[in-house]
């Protein structure tokens, strides 16, 4: 798998116009994009104006190759006249399965680390632990690590995504601009690591507050939460980015689910009770309302709420689907079925 970093400085006067592609094209140009398992646009100001920042992940080279004129190409045909000096960086992907997609309001972290020669085992064994606490930070989307060679020795990105900065500053404590996890991983670094930080674009206006949504693809993998989809499901964010619909089924019902699945895509719609695993396999019930190719195609919604707290007897307000995706952000308008 391919971790891409791309880079470019943005022409000036054309932010107002990436921002607008990011917001109406970006998302579903990535779910019709073979192989492209996640991106992140983000943006900072610099002395010589708007830098943009792409981190993007792939299942692997040829199909970053068929999306591409040229590996320095920002892989949106809309994007090239708005950019200038695009350069792009390819590593090796270590660690990442988050689907981190521009569904949010967030602050990107990019760490550049190079590694001692001959530590780089023992450096990936530790970060792996490492990251596996990282994971469970409040505010955390995603958390991505590549590596690639660099004359004898690996330098590695790191790539943290945070709901906003708030949760990055209490996640990094008063030294922001330091690397998170450093008495653990000091001792690997060849040299001290540069730290970047940018202001994610996003393609919708989220509300905190907006109901438990989650929003899947074609391969039934996570590609948005709410935060509200992560605490009754009990996984953070960054975790439940990672999973697929199946990882929540118990196991005596995953074998039901590709029938089930492949029957809501037809039908377009699908309501009703459903079980959900618990981190710790115990299970419990929700009553759920899910739409098909919403809020783009290639993309399907659903809205759900804890059994006990919803009538059988007919879909309670807070199961409107059409009417969350509009509180979350997700869509414009409330358009009544």
């Amino acid at each position: 798998m391919i971790l891409r970093v791309f880079r470019a400085r943005v022409i000036a006067g054309e932010e107002p116009r990436l921002a607008q592609f990011v917001r109406d094209d970006a998302m579903a140009q990535a779910l019709r994009t073979r192989g492209l398992l996640s991106f992140q646009p983000s943006v900072r100001e610099t002395r010589a104006g708007s830098e943009l920042v792409i981190v993007s992940t792939w299942t692997g080279f040829d199909d970053l190759a068929s999306a591409s004129r040229n590996l320095d190409d920002p892989l949106a045909p809309n994007l090239g006249p708005m950019l200038a000096e695009g350069q792009a960086e390819h590593y090796e992907l270590v660690i990442g399965e988050a689907r981190a997609m521009p569904l949010r309001k967030a602050k990107l972290r990019l760490t550049r680390i190079p590694i001692r020669a001959n530590a780089e085992s023992a450096y990936y064994e530790t970060v792996r632990s490492w990251a596996e606490h990282l994971l469970d930070e409040t505010g955390l989307v995603a958390f991505t690590l590549g590596r690639r060679v660099v004359g004898r020795q690996d330098e590695i990105v790191a790539v943290q995504v945070w709901e906003d900065e708030a949760a990055l500053r209490e996640a990094a404590g008063p030294e922001i601009d330091r690397p998170m996890g450093r008495l653990e991983l000091e001792r690997f670094w060849a040299a001290e690591p540069v730290i970047e930080h940018f202001d994610a674009l996003t393609a919708v206006e989220p509300r905190p507050d907006a109901p438990a949504i989650v929003i899947f693809d074609d391969s039934r993998r996570y590609v948005h939460a709410t935060p509200a989809a992560a605490k009754l499901t009990g996984r953070p964010l960054a975790r439940l980015l990672t999973m697929r619909v199946d990882d929540l089924v118990p196991a005596a019902e995953r074998d039901t689910l590709p029938d089930l699945y492949e029957r809501f895509v037809a039908e377009g719609s699908m309501a009703g009770p459903f079980a959900i695993m618990r981190p710790d396999g115990s299970e419990f019930d929700v009553q759920y309302s899910a739409k098909a190719n919403a809020p783009w195609p290639g993309s399907h919604a659903s809205v759900f709420a804890e059994a006990d707290e919803t009538s059988s007897a007919e879909e309670p307000e807070d199961l409107d689907l059409d009417r969350a995706l509009v509180d979350a952000g997700l869509v414009a308008r409330y358009t009544p079925g």
